[in-house]
């Protein structure tokens, strides 16, 4: 690669980095927000700036194209982004570049593998290339909530590509993904309003959560309770106290992962670590230890579910203990992430994110849930297992060329991560990150190795080329 196309990678990285492209509530045109509509808009113009033709579809997705031909494959990225969080070292919206590595929200996941992906289909116009079918790059600014901007463009006469790959998880290439199931528990008592005001998890459903914080009622039982436990004045000496302390180390978590506000109301804020919802077992869940520590004091709150939510829902072998746990040799392992939290009036409401092997449906998983813990469980969303044999025409080309232009041969992968593959035919996710490489993704201080940035380029140049004339 020569430098100038180098620079130009990592500018146009930059650009759309600073555009902090978080769901929000939609306004006219915005389905996502503004600035989800301000990304796809950047990637648009971006692409006639480079001669390609390109289209936005009614804020929802764009895509650009090059070549001509009766079909064409297709190229899937995203250029939604999970909420920053917390703990950066620097703004999580305006890139840095660093000891090799490019430092933002989005480097990783989606933005850089979208940008990369975007000068292929430059150099390509550029080359002249022969190609027997067009190459189409379709971007999306919903995935991270489920990916409803990839099923608008299918349900609004987007083109159906003949085969397809998603830059949006590891190489060499994924023949499996997990069921991915959110299933919201709903726990009703009376008791759980008359002590807690307001509780909170993870920003979205597909994250482990970093902070949860739960707000005690005024002159409550539990109010009157955490004032005796500390002598009067409320501080955080609260948590060395019984049985507080107790749970606090019996759940492997330290005193100082709590914070405490002695205002209108007692606010307690217990801190994490954030992860991706596919490995919580990399993260450290906060929500858990707020439950944690009101299953502790439900001697005051008297609720009939706390004792249960704690012990189902709130350990690492939790879907041991609920009786949903399938290790497939094809698919891999049952994972779940109790990842958000809130109070209606008087019904908690929980929502765990699963991810499923083949064999397991999430009506499987909300029976067990409702017969271990006696709540109601709802299944909100459910998108199927994808599966496709390590022979089939599609993994064969893109290990070929991965392969030939790395020298590793892994096998292919099975993941828990979801991608834009299982919403179209004859698609798997490839890469873009290489396997073992930590980037921080939906963590605090995401980053991507510059020199692998490039070589994805070159990756998926000799991809788009392979499909292309197959």
């Amino acid at each position: 690669m020569d430098e100038m196309l180098t620079r130009e990678i990592l500018d146009d990285l930059a650009e759309i980095v600073a555009i902090p492209s978080v769901y929000s509530e939609p306004k006219g045109g915005a389905p996502y927000g503004e600035a989800c509509l301000d990304a796809l808009k950047w990637f648009v113009n971006k692409a006639h700036s480079y001669g390609l033709n390109s289209e936005l579809m009614d804020g929802y997705c764009a895509y650009a194209e090059v070549g001509s031909g009766e079909e064409c494959i297709g190229i899937l990225g995203h250029l939604d982004v999970v909420p920053a969080g917390n703990g950066w070292a620097s703004d999580p919206f305006k890139m840095v570049e660093e000891d090799g590595k490019v430092y933002g929200r989005g480097v990783g996941d989606d933005k850089g593998a979208v940008v990369v992906c975007l000068h292929a289909l430059r150099s390509l116009k550029n080359q002249g290339a022969k190609l027997n079918r067009r190459v189409r790059l379709i971007v999306g600014a919903d995935e991270e909530r489920g990916s409803s901007c990839i099923r608008y463009y299918l349900a609004n006469g987007g083109e159906v590509p003949a085969m397809s790959f998603v830059p949006d998880s590891e190489f060499p290439v994924i023949n499996s993904e997990k069921g991915i199931a959110h299933i919201i528990l709903n726990f009703t008592d009376e008791k759980l309003s008359k002590n807690i005001a307001a509780i909170t998890g993870a920003e979205c459903a597909n994250a482990v959560p970093d902070k949860s914080t739960v707000s005690v009622v005024a002159g409550s039982p539990l109010q009157k309770y955490i004032e005796e436990l500390c002598g009067g004045t409320v501080t955080a000496e609260l948590f060395k106290k019984q049985p507080i302390a107790g749970r606090i180390i019996e759940g492997g978590n330290s005193l100082t992962d709590y914070e405490i506000y002695n205002g209108k109301n007692i606010d307690i804020t217990a801190v994490g670590t954030a992860e991706h919802a596919s490995t919580p077992d990399k993260g450290d869940n906060a929500l858990w230890k707020t439950l944690g520590l009101l299953s502790a004091c439900n001697e005051a709150i008297g609720a009939e579910c706390l004792p249960g939510i704690y012990e189902y829902l709130c350990a690492s072998d939790a879907a041991q203990r609920l009786g949903v746990y399938v290790n497939d040799p094809k698919s891999g392992n049952t994972t779940m992430c109790l990842s958000q939290a809130e109070l209606d009036c008087d019904t908690l409401k929980l929502l765990i994110d699963f991810r499923l092997p083949l064999g397991v449906t999430a009506e499987d998983v909300a029976q067990k849930l409702e017969e271990k813990t006696g709540c109601k469980a709802v299944v909100r969303d459910y998108h199927e297992n994808l599966y496709i044999a390590e022979d089939a025409p599609l993994i064969t080309a893109l290990l070929e060329v991965y392969r030939s232009l790395t020298g590793d041969m892994t096998q292919p992968l099975q993941v828990g991560g979801g991608t834009y593959a299982r919403e179209l035919p004859n698609a798997v996710a490839f890469g873009c990150t290489p396997l073992g490489v930590d980037i921080n993704m939906h963590r605090a201080d995401e980053n991507f190795p510059v020199r692998q940035l490039f070589k994805n380029y070159e990756i998926y140049l000799a991809a788009a080329k392979k499909l292309a004339n197959m």
